[in-house]
C-alpha cells in the first residue's frame, strides 16, 4: 500500500481473490484501504491537528517563506480545514 497510495479498490479485491481466494466486497475492500492510510499517515483529525505545527517548522526553517491557513468554526468549538498556503522564499525571489 506504501508503493501505491492511490490504488484503486477493485485492484485491492483483484488481489485478495488471487492471493487468498476470498472475494471481498467493495466495502470491505474500500474500508480496509482507509484503515491502511490511516495507519500510515493518522486520521483526517490528527492530520489536521498537525498542520498548523508543520507550517511553521516550515516558516521557521525557510526564512523570508510564505505561511497561511484558514479554517472555519463550526458548532462554537469544532474547526473545519479550509485551506493551506506556502510559498518558499527562493520561488518568491525568482518572481
Amino acid at each position: 500500500m506504501k508503493r501505491g497510495l492511490s490504488t484503486n479498490v477493485v485492484i485491492i479485491q483483484d488481489t485478495m481473490k488471487r492471493d487468498y481466494e476470498h472475494k471481498a466486497s467493495h466495502w470491505k475492500a474500500w474500508t480496509a484501504k482507509h484503515k491502511i492510510l490511516e495507519r500510515l499517515f493518522d486520521t483526517y483529525e490528527e492530520s489536521f491537528q498537525k498542520l498548523p505545527r508543520m507550517l511553521l517548522v516550515i516558516k521557521d526553517s525557510n526564512p523570508g517563506t510564505i505561511v497561511t491557513w484558514d479554517q472555519k468554526m463550526v458548532d462554537g468549538n469544532k474547526a473545519i480545514f479550509g485551506r493551506a498556503f506556502w510559498a518558499f522564499s527562493a520561488s518568491n525571489d525568482g518572481f
